[in-house]
């Protein structure tokens, strides 16, 4: 079953890198926000179809809390886009990562949870790796970009949240969930959208592209943290970083400097602690993260 889960968690890792490579491609033409509208109507359309053949009916229950998971969520995927576009694919993977830690401050602050032993330390390391990628002694555009890139994991953890109040009740698919998701795209991308440019031929095969992986993605990292430890599973993710960085070098001749390089590794390992610490105090961590990636 562990081997099963690992092998779900990398393919969705690589999945979610490869919609991150054609964000960028699409990005060079096309607006941010008509590129969140454009994935979240087909991923709407691909959800729908899927419930439709399974006969999944909607809810009538927790419908604020399911809003609020669409609009933090689709916020979450603008500013996703607009960091992929703007900055190198690695730099933008590893400022999405800090996810977890926004998880821990919301689940601390917003649901009143205890503070573990020893965390204390590993929040301070994870706020200092993340500096040293913002580089706010610098004056150039990546500051600004890396701050949305920050925005959105913090929204994304927002929508974690949310979810976890919703799976309370355990009354909701996980495809109803995800419809709201997409829902959330669409509409958080139709608000940004100063112009719209009508795609190529091309452009349009990516598009499609983009809504199938999208949902393929979802699929497989839902099946990795139902069949392995959801601790095992999020950091599994991390591959995904060097997914990015990889097709960055190949696609975009996108370099990693020595200074991106160490505050990933050490975000990394202060994000594996921080998340061991708060398995052991209490497992509410793993509970938003699993609900999440249904």
């Amino acid at each position: 079953m562990l081997q099963k889960g690992v092998i779900y968690s990398l393919i969705g890792a690589f999945w979610m890198s490869t919609m991150n490579l054609f964000i960028k491609f699409l990005g060079g033409t096309l607006p941010a926000g008509e590129i969140a509208f454009l994935r979240g109507f087909l991923g709407c359309v691909l959800v729908f179809l899927f419930k439709y053949i399974r006969h999944i009916s909607f809810t009538h229950e927790d419908r604020k809390l399911l809003f609020l998971r669409g609009l933090f969520g689709g916020l979450a995927m603008v500013c996703n886009i607009i960091a992929f576009i703007h900055l190198k694919m690695s730099d933008a993977a590893i400022l999405f990562q800090t996810t977890g830690f926004f998880v821990f401050i919301f689940s601390v602050t917003i649901l009143k949870e205890r503070v573990p032993k020893g965390a204390g330390k590993w929040l301070l390391v994870m706020l200092l790796a993340v500096v040293v990628l913002v580089d706010p002694f610098s004056y150039s555009s990546y500051n600004w970009y890396a701050f949305v890139a920050l925005l959105g994991a913090a929204l994304s953890a927002a929508a974690f949240t949310t979810i976890r109040n919703i799976s309370k009740h355990g009354k909701h698919s996980s495809f109803e969930i995800m419809t709201y998701f997409m829902a959330g795209s669409m509409i958080s991308g139709a608000l940004v959208v100063d112009q719209a440019v009508m795609p190529t031929g091309h452009e349009w095969w990516i598009i499609l592209a983009l809504g199938v992986i999208t949902v393929s993605a979802q699929f497989f990292i839902t099946g990795a943290f139902v069949t392995t430890n959801a601790v095992v599973a999020q950091f599994l993710q991390y591959v995904g970083v060097f997914i990015n960085a990889i097709y960055g070098y190949i696609f975009f001749e996108e370099s990693l400097s020595y200074s991106t390089v160490i505050a990933g590794i050490i975000l990394f390992v202060a994000s594996v602690m921080l998340a061991l610490l708060k398995e052991q105090d209490q497992p509410i961590i793993e509970e938003i993260i699993v609900e999440t990636k249904r």
